[in-house]
């Protein structure tokens, strides 16, 4: 088995959150990793002077202990952004609070318990029973569904359920001063000072399971990494394909084009960090301005917004197929009407358009036998784990109980 306890596919926040867990408890592992640097899609960029991160990944730290962890991992390079999520009305107003914090008067944002989702269920029929059928289509189906891609009834009740419980911030929130990418830059150094070998450039191609019993992964390059273990950081479909399980049925991918743009003048367009919209005449769904995260991501003479356009990777969806430019045109357009944020005299550039075809599983429950599937075929194999991604914390999370669960090391 070699000299190694356990071996890492995927550099993201869960393979990392699975590394740096397991090397602080004395594993010998080694990461592997398609990109050149860690972090996945929980990346910062940089262009013009200005910092912002690949959509906006809010670390959701819900206990003292996970804010201990990383304020040692950032030490003072972090700081508290009293700025909740907020949600557009149909007029372009704001109001605080995500759709899903919404409640019927005058029961307050967020009000009452989380149930379980029952197995089977979709959105509609769980949100009924939480707010009401009425209240639930004025405030929240028009948003669950411009990101999802289908009817509120075909979305799992257990994503609305991880939505109410793992992304909620009603406060605020803690941040990296310098995005994103630079907890993953410290999660991926502290692994690496504990004893982790990381992989940055490594892409693994296989995964050798014998008679169901987990023995290497194997690299692109044809290198073997034998280990006794394996953490599968990486979406459960390809994991499955990686493990060699048979063809299930494909699983249809949710794409987001996150449209960069500098706007002049120090001014903000809103007070809010994070806004989520739901008008269909607006091309994005969320989006970011980046200094109400850090003042020191901008210039002082520029704000940046990010925005999130969810959409379907085909050429016949009417945003995936605008180029670049007409997308960046289109959610300027929309800034200033129907908005109404960004004012007709005030001048704004797209920096880029980072386009992710593959952003996610389409959550469908059409395709939930698809997804079962594909997580059996992951269980069936002695010394595998799956570290599923998720919002940052949750998947960092989901590495750290994957690594527990196969070195069965004290926390």
């Amino acid at each position: 088995m070699g000299d190694r306890d356990l071996v890492v596919v995927g550099g993201g926040p869960a393979g990392l959150g699975a590394a740096l867990w397991a090397a602080r408890r004395g594993a010998r592992v080694t990461l592997l990793e398609a990109a050149p640097g860690p972090g996945g899609l929980c990346r910062t960029l940089s262009r013009d002077g200005v910092r912002y991160d690949l959509g906006g990944h809010i670390p959701f730290v819900r206990d003292d202990a996970r804010l201990r962890w990383m304020r040692g991992l950032l030490g003072d390079d972090m700081a508290w952004v009293p700025r909740p999520v907020a949600s557009t009305g149909r007029d372009g107003g704001i109001r605080p609070g995500r759709y899903l914090d919404q409640r019927p008067a005058p029961r307050p944002l967020g009000d009452g318990p989380v149930p379980d989702a029952v197995p089977g269920q979709g959105g509609a029929a769980y949100l009924a029973d939480l707010v009401g059928a009425g209240f639930r289509d004025s405030r929240m189906r028009a948003y669950l569904e411009k990101v999802d891609g289908v009817s509120l009834e075909r979305i799992p009740a257990e994503r609305v359920v991880r939505l109410l419980r793992n992304q909620a911030a009603p406060e605020g929130f803690w941040f990296p001063r310098f995005g994103i990418g630079a907890l993953m830059d410290a999660m991926a150094a502290a692994a690496r000072a504990a004893g982790a070998d990381l992989r940055f450039g490594a892409p693994a191609a296989g995964v050798d399971a014998p008679g169901g019993e987990f023995r290497a992964v194997t690299l692109a390059s044809g290198e073997a990494i034998a280990a006794p273990a394996a953490v599968l950081a990486v979406p459960a479909a390809l994991a499955a394909r990686m493990l060699g399980a048979p063809a299930a049925a494909p699983i249809a991918m949710r794409a987001c084009a996150i449209a960069f743009v500098r706007v002049n003048g120090a001014d903000p367009l809103t007070p809010h960090a994070w806004i989520q919209c739901d008008h269909p005449e607006v091309p994005f769904t969320r989006v970011m301005e980046t200094g109400h995260w850090s003042n020191a991501m901008v210039t002082g003479d520029a704000t940046v917004l990010g925005m999130e356009c969810y959409c379907r990777p085909a050429g016949d969806d009417p945003v995936w197929s605008l180029d670049d430019a007409a997308l960046g045109d289109a959610c300027v357009a929309a800034l200033r009407a129907p908005l109404g944020w960004l004012g007709a005299g005030r001048g704004a550039r797209l920096l880029e358009v980072v386009r992710l075809p593959r952003a996610y599983p389409l959550a469908d429950l059409a395709q939930a036998s698809a997804l079962r599937a594909a997580v059996d075929a992951i269980a069936s194999v002695r010394g595998v784990a799956h570290a599923p991604g998720s919002e940052v914390i949750a998947a960092v999370e989901a590495g750290e109980r994957a690594a527990r669960a196969l070195l069965g090391r004290a926390a």
